[in-house]
């Protein structure tokens, strides 16, 4: 009872009177100003008669023992604040507010003025906006971060197509900066690491050619559910297809070709990613001479080639690109140049069932006959067999039973001998067992 009597409080918050007068007031009120201001734009002189006529209707003096008097002095008061209330709406509709105030402005010039303050202002953030994606990608570049460098250059390159060249006067220096980082980033990717071990060097050169250094998960592997980020590499190549139609100079050509180049190599569409490799190489050597796109279209060309499994091709653009090393007296990058002509002259590739898995498998076959005229009968065999095809050789599993399929499909063909009618058993339906027989003893064994 007494918790619920405290907690009670008044719907009435009543406020009790300041005891000494506050002697300041405002003047006017804010709406009140701007009416009186709107009234003296649009009506001139006239509007001291809106404000008489509006005061009047509530003056004490327009009431008077005469009755009727006072009643015809408010309604002509009303009438006449209604008409002229009317007129200045009509004018405000024919010309608004704003207008006039932009008319006042661009007169006295304080307009010029202000729209220079607001234009330095808005210069000022967004170089500010872009100094701090320029610092991110420089240091992406320091720190040889290839992967996050290329995101903060594309935040960039669409910052800078976002805004006009009036707001951003130094747009071109900042595209140029990016182009300079993103060559010079791929060039950098061809160098060795001292600190690195022999096979650890070796393995570098096989991931950058896009060649596996170790054997596929299988299907069922946890591996398979954690995916990478998902690249719209179809989306990438509209992207850079239309800035290749919009390219003013040579180093934005050479970029558009060596990205679409490698987008199509990662969608496996090798002809069209040696075709852009080649242009690239093609705006490289032109009168603007780039030498670090030329290298870097060179090496897309490599991995093309080890993935088409053309290691003479790989060869020749590798001696091509140690040329231009030995132009720029790139000392890093003809060691990492050399290595990979050692890498492409080991690399061997597996061709399933191919002439050359075919020649090794026979050579270890023949190794283990013990006397020499059972070697010399397998290989009489082996010539023999050397007459099939090579995808049809050696594919035989001991221990594997294989049915032979064609048999029973020519048997199950029709034919217009006549014969025995005998019913289609592939109509017939096999009853199912609604007991609980040994078969399902068996499986709850299986399972518990």
């Amino acid at each position: 009872m007494r918790d619920s009597l405290h907690s009670w409080q008044s719907d009435k918050n009543l406020v009790p009177p300041y005891p000494h007068y506050f002697p300041f007031r405002p003047l006017q009120n804010y709406t009140t100003n701007i009416e009186k201001y709107m009234a003296e734009k649009y009506l001139d002189s006239m509007y001291l008669e809106k404000i008489f006529l509006n005061k009047l209707q509530y003056e004490h003096g327009a009431k008077s023992p005469n009755q009727k008097g006072s009643e015809k002095i408010i309604r002509l008061a009303k009438e006449g604040y209604k008409a002229v209330s009317y007129k200045q709406e009509l004018l405000r509709t024919r010309s608004p507010f704003y207008y006039i105030k932009y008319q006042e402005a661009h007169a006295s010039g304080s307009l010029k003025a202000r729209q220079e303050e607001e234009l330095i202002l808005q210069r000022n953030i967004t170089k500010k906006e872009a100094d701090v994606l320029m610092n991110k990608l420089i240091a992406c570049f320091e720190n040889k971060q290839l992967q996050q460098m290329l995101q903060v250059a594309e935040k960039l390159k669409y910052y800078c197509d976002s805004k006009p060249k009036r707001i951003m006067p130094d747009k071109d220096t900042y595209l140029h900066e990016i182009l300079v980082k993103i060559r010079k980033g791929f060039y950098d990717l061809n160098r060795l690491n001292k600190n690195q071990v022999f096979c650890e060097q070796h393995k570098r050169i096989y991931v950058s050619f896009g060649y596996p250094v170790s054997r596929e998960p299988s299907t069922d592997s946890v591996i398979k559910q954690f995916k990478n980020v998902y690249l719209d590499h179809k989306k990438q190549i509209e992207l850079f297809e239309k800035r290749l139609r919009q390219a003013e100079t040579n180093d934005q050509l050479c970029w558009c070709y060596h990205e679409l180049s490698r987008y199509h190599l990662e969608m496996k569409k090798y002809e069209l990613a040696g075709v852009y490799s080649r242009k690239c190489i093609q705006e490289s050597t032109k009168d603007e001479g780039h030498p670090e796109w030329h290298i870097n279209a060179l090496m897309l060309l490599v991995r093309i080639n080890i993935q088409q499994h053309n290691k003479n091709d790989a060869r020749s653009e590798l001696m091509e690109a140690c040329g231009i090393a030995n132009l720029l007296q790139d000392t890093n990058l003809k060691e990492y140049l050399e290595k990979c002509l050692e890498v492409v002259e080991t690399i061997e590739f597996d061709d399933l069932f191919g002439p050359k898995m075919l020649e090794k498998r026979e050579q270890k076959m023949l190794s283990m006959m013990s006397t020499a005229k059972m070697k010399d009968e397998f290989a009489h065999l082996l010539r023999m067999m050397a007459a099939m095809p090579a995808s049809r050789r050696l594919t035989v599993m001991p221990g594997v039973r294989m049915e032979d399929d064609e048999k029973r499909r020519k048997s199950r063909m029709q034919s217009i001998i006549p014969g025995n009618e005998r019913e289609d058993q592939s109509a017939v339906k096999k009853k199912i067992s609604n007991s609980k027989g040994v078969g399902f003893m068996e499986l709850v064994q299986y399972h518990v």
